[in-house]
């Protein structure tokens, strides 16, 4: 299998996982407790990354279309990533303080900080790749971080699932 067979794999599990977040934004509006601002929070985790894993799953094979090398395409690729995820990575975690700090704790331990260690790790990941050491291993890591931004999306959804049976437990 090809990068790009396994770039095209990602992009669609994306669009899956952005559609199971619409699926819970509908279900959690029809709710009658409404919104906890964790949900909020957390439902900008699981589009964040999915959202991007498409975007930076379809970059390599456009830039590929300009003529250039592979290794230039997914170099760039890796400084767009590495720059997404350091300002998304940044941001969910300056809103999920203040909501800490505002009384609204994590209601699933250690998930957080799971997702916060996966989005770092693929940020020095592309980030090397960007710099331009990583040579041979550039495309695996790159590939690697989109499957790392996967994965923070599927726990976010897990996420979701605990909350979900803890509720469904209650009544």
């Amino acid at each position: 299998m090809s990068a790009t067979d396994l770039l095209v794999a990602i992009a669609q599990i994306a669009v899956a996982l952005a559609g199971f977040s619409g699926l819970i934004a509908a279900i959690r509006t029809a709710s009658p407790e409404g919104w906890h601002p964790r949900d909020i929070w957390s439902l900008a985790w699981m589009l964040g990354a999915s959202v991007g894993a498409l975007i930076l799953a379809l970059l390599p094979p456009w830039l590929m279309l300009f003529r250039g090398t592979e290794a230039s395409a997914y170099q760039w690729s890796s400084a767009v990533a590495c720059v997404y995820m350091a300002v998304f990575g940044c941001a969910m975690a300056w809103r999920g303080w203040q909501l800490t700090r505002g009384g609204y704790p994590p209601r699933v331990p250690l998930i957080p900080s799971a997702i916060g260690l996966l989005l770092v790790v693929a940020t020095l990941a592309t980030g090397a790749g960007a710099a331009g050491w990583l040579r041979l291993s550039l495309v695996p890591a790159y590939v690697g971080s989109l499957l790392a931004l996967l994965l923070v999306s599927a726990l976010v959804l897990a996420i979701f699932l605990v909350l979900l049976a803890r509720s469904a437990q209650r009544k």
